[in-house]
Order: structure tokens, then C-alpha cells, then sequence
């Protein structure tokens, strides 16, 4: 030890050491490569140093004597510049490995290459092993598996990401089915691309299996059981005119029938209500209106279909007395129309519908209940509160026949109905569950839309902050962080990241993870396929891993 700059030191490499290996009792470890871990002698303990770069002392003296003179020189010092990561220390008659950058040795302090037990005990787990999950074999040696406590994988959200075929899938299913063997465990998979059924195949009535739409028996969901926050997610209104006009839609639609053509109050002889703002006498529509406002209409026995939304909504907004009696206001229409025509299209589009349930229908209670339907719901795909005997461990929910254009307004609609009904039962009322987020780039962002579409994103946003007060893990997978809100990102505490090519990408990683420095983020084009570095809660320092 020649220099001690904080916690950047700087070692001479000694004369037989000069090669890519050293040996010791339990074998050979490198200890000239970027990212090694060697040992620095401090009496009791141990100081690790993370190797940054490697260099010659005076490397003008490579070149010397190779002109005209034949004699071979002698090769010049080699140094090591590095940083603390921790220090080993023996409690309780094991090696217990701390994160400190405070503690620092002298100078002249010997510097070795780790055993393979130090390796172990600094990059792996403390603790019980039937409390641990493996995560993977240390690249530089695979003879050692690297394992993370569950308290500390489950304890804060997961985020796992690389570029396509780098290894992510593989390694999302080697953690969940470690996960699953847990007592009461209780994992929700968002299968994208209907990859992960296989994976669970050997747990028999452990798991469930949920084609989402399809011609087979699939599920499609009954609009109205998405509630207010899911509608609210599929629908993207503006804050200023399209949310109130759907808030009081969603809120009489137990009050009317409605077919793809108009609606009405419930036994009325014909159509009244609309949503083309036509023109002509809407005395009809606005007798409507004025009873539902005052409570007089009676309730329907049946949901009915989704034109019932549009159709409220626009009389709400475009009604207004003239000379005449009453009558419809174009240009008030036009503050509502893109949310109409959002509407109308998706009733109209064969993929939505083959997914939504749009023609209403009997209702799971007689007087109709939006809470109770999509509390069952909430129950179906997510589990009921309390974790029951004969319960699955997995619900697989295989997207794969849902187009990439509705997944985000779809799945969207389902984390934001699950998020509201959690933090309406509040903390300790929902069994502990994991939700494992496939391609979580599609949904877990900014919407296209109104300009303050961005506020629709508030609640999955607070899933993420939140979450673990209500017995909460998140595991996002993803090739494109940089699409991802970086909220939902910066509120994950380990991650496992591949081989990253896209520059957006790899910002993305080092501004939301706190502990990507410089050093772990131009690692990430350079990582071979399969490998990951993992760093975060999970461990107490950055490691390179095979998978």
C-alpha cells in the first residue's frame, strides 16, 4: 500500500505477482483485472479493495532500450488503483463482511488475493441457507455461488434489466420458482409474451394459469368492473373537463340502459341520451339528466353497455337552456370529443373487445355495486386478502393475445384498480404478494393523451412508493429502462442489469439506482450474454454474475 487518497488507494504490484493470477491456500484468484477484490491486511480485520484500473508506474519505461540497444529491459512497476468496499471481520466464529468505506489501512499494509471462503463472505449472503436464494456463480469464479437473503429481495422492489436475449427471462424464472417454494407464497407473473407457464408446470394446483381474452374461454374483463381508476387509466381524460364528465358517467351508470346506439333511463320507451351533440330539442335528454342529478331515477337491474359512458358524459357537458328550452352546445363538445371518440373506438375495436366485456350484463348484487365488482375482480387475478388453504402460489396471466397499442391502457387499468382497493383494506390487510412486471416498459409510463395525461401515472407511481406498507414486492423487468418512469425505477432497491446497448438506456440505470456509480454503469455494453451485474439491497457490494 503506497497511497491513500479517502477510500482510493494505490498499490505497487510486487515483482511475483505480475501475472493475471496469484496463488494462495484455496487456489488462485486474478488480481490484475478491473472489478477484482483483493485483501488488505489490518491486524483483526480485513480491508477489500475493488480494483479500478490497472497501470505502470512509468510507462515510458515500456518503451525503453527497444531501438538500437538489444538488451531487454526490465519491466517496470505495475500499480493498482482501487477503492474500499468494506472490511471482513470474524463474529461469532464466521467471516461477517461490512459495507464502511471509513475504514481505511497504513500504508505498507500487504495486499493478497481473496480466498475463495473471502469471496463468499463478501459478496454473498449472511445467514440461514434455507433463507436464501441463488442468484448466480461470480463470473470471474464460477466455483462460487453468490446467494441474497430473501428479506433483502422481497424488503425493497427488484428491477431486472438488459437488452433482448441477454439472459432476463431465464433469470426472472430461476428467482420466482426459488420464491414459490417459500410457505404461503403468493406471486403474480404479467407474462407478456407467454413465455412463463412452463417454468411453473411442476406445482400442479400451486398455479393458475389466466389467458387474457382469446376465442377459447379466456378472460375478458367486464369494463364496469375496472371501477373508477381503471376506467380512469383506459380512458386518459384531462383534469379540467373530460374528468368530471366521466367521474359523474361512471357514477349513474346503474341508473340507465343503453345499447351501441344511445341510452336511457331505466323503463324508458326509447333513447334520450346521446354522445354526437346533435342538433334539435334535447328537452327528452335534459329530463333525464335533471333526474338522475336528483336522485329520482330508479336503478337498473343489469350493467349496461359501454355506450352508456359516452353518452352520459356528453350530456353532462354540452346541455344548456336557449330561447327554445333546451338544446346541445357544439363548442362545449369539442372539449370533450377526443375522450368520446376514445370511447367509441374502443367499442368498436375487435382486439378491445375480445379483451373488455363491453356489453354489460347481471351484476354480482342486486342493488349494482361498482366496488363490489371490482373487488372481485381485484380477488380473481390478484388473490382474496387472506391467504386460504387450497390458495395458488402463482397466477400466470398470459397477455400474449393482447395487442401492444392496448397493453398499456388494459394492464394499466388492472395495477390501478389493485392500487386503489390495497390502499383501501390499508397496511397488514392484504396477504404479502409479489408482482412480477414482464416488459414493464409497455404500461409502467406516461400515456400518450391530453397534455396532464401525465397525472394518470400518480397511482402506479405510488404502488411503487407505498407498495411495502401494504405487503408489496415489485420485480420490473424490462429492455428499455429509459421508458420506464424513472419514479417507478428510483424506488426499486436491488438490481440485476444485462448487457445494456442503448446509451438512454444506461443514463437511465445510473440516475435512478443511488449505488450505480460511474465504475458499474460502462460495464454495461461490455457484459456477456448471460452475465449481470447485480447490486442493491440484495448485496453488500456491485458483483458481476453468470446466470
Amino acid at each position: 500500500m503506497v497511497e491513500i487518497d479517502g477510500p482510493q488507494l494505490l498499490v505497487n504490484l510486487l515483482e511475483d505477482s505480475r501475472g493475471h493470477v496469484a496463488g494462495h491456500r484455496d487456489g488462485l484468484s486474478t488480481v490484475e483485472q478491473p472489478g477484482d477484490l483483493v485483501g488488505i491486511d489490518a491486524g483483526a480485520e480485513t480491508i477489500i479493495l475493488r480494483i479500478m484500473t490497472v497501470a505502470f508506474a512509468e510507462p515510458r519505461e515500456v518503451h525503453a532500450g527497444r531501438g538500437r540497444s538489444s538488451n531487454i529491459p526490465q519491466e517496470p512497476l505495475r500499480q493498482l488503483r482501487g477503492r474500499v468496499v468494506g472490511f471482513l471481520a470474524k463474529r461469532e466464529g464466521r467471516l461477517t463482511f461490512s459495507p464502511q468505506e471509513w475504514r481505511l489501512p497504513v500504508l505498507g499494509a500487504s495486499v493478497y488475493p481473496l480466498s475463495d471462503i473471502e469471496t463468499v463472505a463478501t459478496i454473498g449472503a449472511n445467514g440461514i441457507a434455507a433463507e436464501q436464494i441463488r442468484l448466480g456463480a461470480d463470473s470471474r469464479n464460477r466455483a462460487v455461488e453468490v446467494c441474497a437473503n430473501i428479506d433483502q429481495v422481497l424488503g425493497r422492489h427488484m428491477a431486472i434489466l438488459g437488452s433482448t436475449g441477454q439472459g432476463k427471462t431465464h433469470f426472472v424464472a430461476a428467482v420466482l420458482q426459488q420464491l414459490v417454494r417459500l410457505p404461503k407464497s403468493r406471486i403474480i407473473v404479467f407474462d407478456v409474451n407467454g413465455e412463463y407457464t412452463p417454468a411453473f408446470a411442476h406445482l400442479g394446483q400451486r398455479v393458475k394459469v389466466t389467458q387474457l381474452g382469446g376465442p377459447n374461454g379466456g378472460l375478458r374483463i367486464p369494463y364496469y368492473a375496472l371501477g373508477r381508476h381503471g376506467l380512469s387509466r383506459l380512458l386518459i381524460p384531462s383534469e379540467k373537463a373530460q374528468m368530471p364528465t366521466l367521474r359523474f358517467a361512471i357514477e349513474h351508470l346503474r341508473f340507465v340502459e343503453a345499447d351501441v346506439h344511445g341510452a336511457k333511463l331505466v323503463g324508458g320507451q326509447g333513447n334520450v341520451l346521446f354522445d354526437d351533440c346533435h342538433t334539435g330539442n334535447a328537452a327528452h335528454a335534459n329530463q333525464a339528466m335533471a333526474a338522475l342529478r336528483a336522485g329520482t331515477a330508479p336503478p337498473a337491474n343489469v350493467w349496461p353497455h359501454m355506450r352508456a359512458l359516452s353518452c352520459l358524459a356528453t350530456e353532462w357537458y354540452v346541455l344548456k337552456p336557449n330561447n327554445q328550452g333546451w338544446t346541445r352546445d357544439t363548442f362545449q363538445y369539442g372539449h370533450i370529443q377526443s375522450m368520446i371518440n376514445r370511447i367509441r373506438g374502443l367499442i368498436e375495436d375487435p382486439q378491445f373487445t375480445s379483451i373488455v366485456e363491453i356489453a354489460g350484463g347481471a351484476g354480482l348484487a342486486n342493488p349494482l355495486s361498482m366496488q363490489d365488482e371490482c373487488a372481485a375482480l381485484v380477488r380473481d387475478v390478484f388473490g382474496p386478502p387472506v391467504f386460504g388453504q387450497n390458495d395458488w402460489s402463482v397466477h400466470v396471466v398470459d397477455l400474449s393475445r393482447l395487442t401492444q397499442d392496448l397493453m398499456p391502457f388494459v394492464l394499466g387499468s388492472l395495477l390501478e384498480m389493485f392500487a386503489a382497493e390495497i390502499f383501501k383494506r390499508g397496511p397488514g390487510h392484504t396477504h404479502p404478494t409479489m408482482l412480477a412486471l414482464e416488459e414493464a416498459h409497455h404500461y409502467l409510463r406516461q400515456l400518450p393523451g391530453e397534455s396532464d395525461g401525465g397525472q394518470q401515472a400518480l397511482a402506479y407511481e405510488r404502488l411503487a412508493k407505498e407498495g411495502r406498507k401494504f405487503g408489496l414486492s415489485l420485480l420490473i423487468s424490462t429492455q428499455r429502462p429509459s421508458e420506464v418512469s424513472p419514479t417507478v425505477l428510483s424506488q426499486c432497491g436491488t438490481w440485476a442489469v444485462f448487457r445494456l446497448n442503448n446509451e438512454a438506456d444506461q443514463r437511465a440505470v445510473a440516475s435512478a439506482a443511488e449505488t450505480a456509480g460511474v465504475n458499474v454503469s460502462r460495464q454495461l455494453a461490455g457484459l456477456g450474454r448471460g452475465e449481470a451485474i447485480i447490486f442493491g439491497a440484495a448485496l453488500p457490494v456491485p458483483t458481476r454474475l453468470s446466470v
